[in-house]
């Protein structure tokens, strides 16, 4: 029975009300639950009543997504519908303002090309007339298509109102000759492609305030109408402003050139290179550092002091032509590895510690490195094997590493002495003042569990052991084995982890 306040609230409002409560709230609380809806769905709530008629069209997101399948029937016609409504969305806003502007269309053909560029042409003119502050675009082939051009309206390139750019083109597409973008910050250009070695310079100089930069660049050159070949020799990428930098550009790059990167305010790099590049770097403030991919020569102007974290799998041995050409590239990786002396967190890829035993260099103390990742932990037996030499004295020179983390632990022979094994490539000393420690892709091998055995038993100062794999099965995975391990240190905790999980934590 209801309560005698509910009783007086029931009686006030009987049965067969009809009165529309919900078109009675207020506009911003009606814009909010129009948020949650697609824009498409968003736009159907106009048939409601007169008070709804408009109101979509007041949304500061707009998405417009075209995801029908290659084999949809009719598909032609679908498209050109969304073009329709995309540019009814836009057009019908009066100028209301728009915060985030999303085109995104997959499965292209060529066929969509000019309906598409209409599209194009009223998104340019929405930046100015609706001050869009975000704009992403995106646009993915379909598989039974060949790659080709679509103009970009020079308005995309011209906005005072832009805040984040972000273009995702799989068609072929140019820079306009006149780029400004006085207020932006953020750009993301991906499937990019170079015209000429000016290109993304010409770019930076339109984006006076740009501090986060994505290059995925597409072609390296490419054949104009004349069937003359452009060629990109030094790539130039220099700005002030420029705070993060990533760039990278897909396997199928096979010329050779040098990439020259400048910015005093710069403090991440991510440069990942398919091909036989040199590399420049002329940033003073660097903090961050990711070097991936086939990279003939890294040269940093600047001492690599400022460096407190820095990812390393370059592929410094790529393409080795003679012992001299081996020498001269293990000289290379073993000066680029030295130069961070004052590194907190530190990942290695196999290739670097290959690079470094041919160096036959002395590496010096890293007395900063508080946490390092490998990628692989090889248990061949020590004497022939030169990764486990060259981690030896890596982690003979971490005197304050307290974190590591092995990604995978591959046994290359069989070997039955793992424990002499184990005890030539980590000393008790080291093992003994690891506070952490994290092996992923764990597969359940015996070398794995012997691994483990080892650290448990010799870890005094061991505080957690994560172990990371696809699934866990309790008793059928060795839970059981490895919970009833011996341990040096008693409050040591020991968490298994699946991988779909940890990558939660990881984002």
């Amino acid at each position: 029975m209801a309560d005698p306040a509910e009783k007086n609230m029931l009686e006030r409002i009987p049965d067969g009300d009809n009165i529309d409560r919900l078109s009675e709230l207020p506009n911003c609380v009606l814009l909010h639950i129009l948020s949650r809806f697609k824009t498409k769905d968003a736009a159907a709530t106009s048939i409601l009543s007169t008070r709804w008629r408009d109101l979509f069209v007041s949304l500061p997101d707009v998405r417009l997504i075209y995801r029908v399948d290659s084999d949809a029937s009719g598909r032609d016609k679908l498209f050109s519908d969304f073009i329709d409504f995309a540019n009814r969305v836009i057009r019908q806003r009066n100028k209301a303002p728009i915060r985030k502007l999303v085109v995104d269309v997959m499965h292209f053909v060529k066929s969509y090309r000019l309906a598409f560029e209409s599209l194009l042409i009223s998104a340019a003119a929405a930046l100015s007339s609706c001050n869009v502050q975000r704009l992403i675009i995106s646009v993915r082939m379909d598989k039974t298509t060949e790659r080709f051009s679509i103009p970009i309206p020079p308005g995309i390139f011209s906005s005072k109102t832009l805040v984040c750019l972000s273009v995702n083109f799989e068609v072929d597409w140019n820079v306009p000759d006149f780029v400004w973008l006085p207020n932006l910050k953020r750009l993301y250009l991906i499937e990019f492609r170079l015209v000429d070695e000016d290109s993304i310079q010409r770019l930076l100089q339109g984006c006076p305030l740009l501090e986060h930069l994505m290059l995925k660049v597409h072609h390296f050159s490419y054949c104009s109408k004349s069937e003359e070949t452009i060629e990109v020799e030094v790539l130039h990428i220099s700005s002030p402003s420029l705070k993060s930098l990533v760039l990278c550009w897909n396997a199928k790059v096979e010329l050779e050139f040098t990439v020259v990167v400048k910015s005093e305010n710069l403090e991440s790099l991510v440069c990942s290179l398919q091909g036989q590049h040199k590399v420049t770097i002329d940033a003073p403030n660097l903090k961050s550092l990711t070097v991936e991919g086939h990279v003939l020569d890294l040269h940093i102007k600047q001492s690599l002091v400022s460096i407190d974290k820095a990812v390393v799998r370059a592929e410094f041995l790529s393409n080795v032509t003679n012992h001299s050409d081996l020498f001269l590239r293990s000289q290379r990786a073993f000066k680029f590895l030295s130069g961070l002396v004052n590194v907190k967190s530190l990942y290695l890829s196999q290739t670097i510690l290959q690079a470094l035993y041919f160096s036959q260099g002395v590496l010096p103390k890293f007395k900063y490195l508080n946490k390092l990742k490998l990628s692989h932990f090889r248990c061949n037996a020590f004497p022939r094997n030169p990764y486990s030499k060259v981690l030896s004295s890596l982690f003979e020179s971490s005197l304050n590493l307290e974190v590591l983390i092995i990604d995978e632990v591959l046994k290359d022979s069989e070997d039955g002495e793992l424990d002499s094994v184990f005890q030539e490539a980590l000393s008790l000393a080291f093992v003994g003042q690891l506070k952490e420690i994290e092996i992923r892709s764990f597969e359940g091998w015996e070398h794995e569990f012997k691994l483990i055995e080892y650290f448990l038993k010799n870890g005094i100062s061991l505080k957690k052991m994560t172990l990371i794999r696809d699934s866990w099965k309790t008793e059928s995975d060795g839970c059981h084995r490895i919970l009833s391990s011996k341990k040096c240190a008693e409050d040591c905790q020991i968490l298994f982890i699946t991988k779909r999980d940890a990558l939660k934590l990881f984002l």
